[in-house]
């Protein structure tokens, strides 16, 4: 068996194991450069499950991949910004999910790039750049990184908190529920920002869409209207 393809399966014999998320473990005994490759290819595997477990080891790996080399860490981030460009030819499937972990995991480049994360789903301020992503999966993946962000570093994720409301409304049942799971650690910090916001996940309560939701390395179905609850404090 060549190296790669000997490396590939030690990736995914961590992320199908049993013995979640303490298989990680096996992959820090990798130098983490090594380890983007197969994680890239992971976040295109069939299997939901895997795919997140490789969001979960991309950020792990970043983290060590920073501490070895900063500007090696900073290159990984300009490639994750390269790939959701539309110029780049990509369909940049867990791409945004991996940008949010990252950033959830390590400080410094939280600091540096968490403002490009949520310009993602920025489409009222055109002196934020032209990201915004039109195609509704690659958005929920965005909400889902800025909720991973405003769960570990809130202040940061603040800067997209007007956006974030607006998805709220939307017509995407997706789109809804992982906006109210992001803004959830938001509401005290926004002042009076959160008063129509709150207006707003109070009716959300009665939202019986199910949507899929990772979180602390398990992912499971929950009601909208339950991540609106539990925002509100319920």
């Amino acid at each position: 068996m060549g190296k790669l393809r000997e490396l590939r399966k030690t990736v995914l014999d961590a992320l199908t194991s049993d013995d979640w998320p303490r298989s990680l473990d096996n992959l820090d005994q990798l130098p983490p450069k090594d380890l983007v490759g197969p994680l890239f290819a992971c976040l295109l595997e069939h299997d939901a499950v895997v795919r997140w477990r490789a969001v979960t080891a991309f950020g792990r790996a970043v983290v060590r991949l920073y501490a070895a080399k900063p500007e090696d860490a900073r290159q990984l981030m300009r490639q994750l910004m390269w790939r959701l460009n539309e110029e780049s030819g990509n369909v940049a499937w867990g791409i945004p999910e991996v940008f949010g972990e990252v950033l959830a995991n390590q400080p410094a480049l939280a600091a540096e790039f968490h403002k490009v994360l949520a310009s993602y789903i920025n489409e009222r301020d055109c002196t934020t750049g032209d990201n915004y992503l039109e195609l509704c999966p690659l958005r929920r993946g965005v909400y889902w990184g800025l909720g991973r962000l405003a769960h570990a570093r809130p202040d940061l994720a603040l800067v997209a908190f007007d956006d974030l409301a607006l998805a709220l409304t939307g017509d995407d049942p997706e789109s809804r529920g992982l906006a109210a799971w992001a803004l959830a650690p938001l509401l005290d910090a926004a002042g009076t920002r959160a008063r129509p916001v709150r207006a707003i996940m109070d009716v959300m309560r009665r939202d019986g869409s199910r949507v899929e939701l990772y979180r602390d390395n398990r992912l499971e179905r929950v009601s909208v209207g339950d991540l609106a609850a539990a925002a509100l404090g319920d």
